[in-house]
């Protein structure tokens, strides 16, 4: 018991210390909505920014901000009119787009190491998320039809939580896996009908490049 003790505390040492090494790591992939929206699948395309600014060897605390550029998402509503000269009702395409901008402060923990020194690392983080959820409906005619209950933009700001699971290899590439949380509170109660779409949650594969300054030869991270 004492020298698996003795091991677990070298291994998380040695974690700590192997992530001694400033750095500016920039990604960008695909992501998808992992939150449970019935009428909608959303679709973005992220770019992820951290900063590691710290050099100290006991140092794991990094920063992150992310922004995922949406894929609109197309649903159907229908309008009413109550002039007779006009069809009662027409059916009008509704696109949904989410931007999604998120500020994190993590911790990274190196899980696992291999003998070329690609490097498994284990993100978890806390954050504050804004999502600003545009609206729109095509050939929609307001002076003579009205959808009933219409979705409305939205712009949310709450705090959320994310995992990442990081692959680095070749000195310099990375691979990331982002899963994040809904926006603690889903929905603003000052709406005044529930939405048909919720905060996204998004869950990012990107592929990326590290950029070291200060950088010590002798260490790599």
């Amino acid at each position: 018991m004492i020298k698996l003790l003795t091991v677990s505390a070298c291994c998380i040492l040695f974690s700590l210390t192997i992530n001694a090494q400033p750095f500016i790591g920039l990604s960008t992939g695909i992501s998808r909505d992992i939150n449970q929206n019935p009428n909608y699948s959303f679709y973005h395309i992220p770019i992820n920014l951290q900063w590691k600014p710290f050099r100290r060897r006991f140092n794991v605390l990094f920063f992150e901000a992310n922004y995922d550029i949406p894929f609109a998402a197309k649903g159907m509503a229908t309008a009413y009119t109550v002039n007779p000269s006009l069809p009662q009702s027409v059916t009008l395409q509704e696109k949904v787009a989410p931007y999604v901008f998120t500020g994190f402060a993590g911790a990274s923990f190196r899980f696992y190491v291999n003998k070329h020194r690609d490097i498994i690392y284990i993100n978890p983080m806390i954050g504050i998320c804004n999502q600003n959820v545009i609206v729109k409906y095509k050939g929609y005619d307001k002076a003579n039809y009205e959808v009933l209950n219409p979705d409305i933009s939205s712009n949310t700001t709450d705090a959320v939580g994310a995992l990442e699971i990081e692959y680095k290899f070749h000195n310099d590439l990375m691979v990331i896996v982002h899963m994040q949380t809904p926006l603690a509170d889903d929905q603003d109660e000052n709406y005044i009908h529930p939405l048909t779409y919720n905060s996204v949650a998004p869950l990012q594969l990107t592929f990326g490049y590290t950029f070291y300054y200060n950088k010590n030869k002798k260490r790599r991270k």
